[in-house]
């Protein structure tokens, strides 16, 4: 069984890390948002074959909505960015909670 790469690892570990963080006064909205880069940067290739699923979903969770476009066609938000802003707080807790269980999952497999 392939095991998941150490990049995977350290970055879900900021990713997770970030979204407990205190700065946002708890709201997961703000965290999500603060946090959208390593939804771009963290490929599903790095996951182990058992958890690479789970990150595929949370990443077309996360990108659903395209990015957003000005009137000239230009992108103003990125996919990630315009779809969290368009979430709900209680989605965006659900989202907060799968990628905790998933970064759970991830240490595991480095116990």
């Amino acid at each position: 069984m392939k095991k998941s790469n150490i990049f995977a690892y350290i970055e879900l570990s900021k990713l997770a890390d970030g979204l407990r963080a205190p700065e946002s006064g708890g709201k997961p909205k703000e965290q999500l948002k603060s946090q959208a880069a390593y939804f771009n940067i963290i490929d599903p290739k790095y996951f182990s074959d058992e958890l690479v699923g789970e990150w595929e979903n949370i990443l077309g969770h996360t990108k659903k909505l395209g990015a957003k476009l000005n009137a000239e066609g230009r992108v103003v938000s990125n996919a990630v960015t315009n779809t969290i802003e368009n979430m709900t707080e209680s989605e965006c807790r659900v989202l907060v909670d799968r990628v905790n269980a998933l970064y759970d999952k991830l240490k595991k497999e480095f116990e």
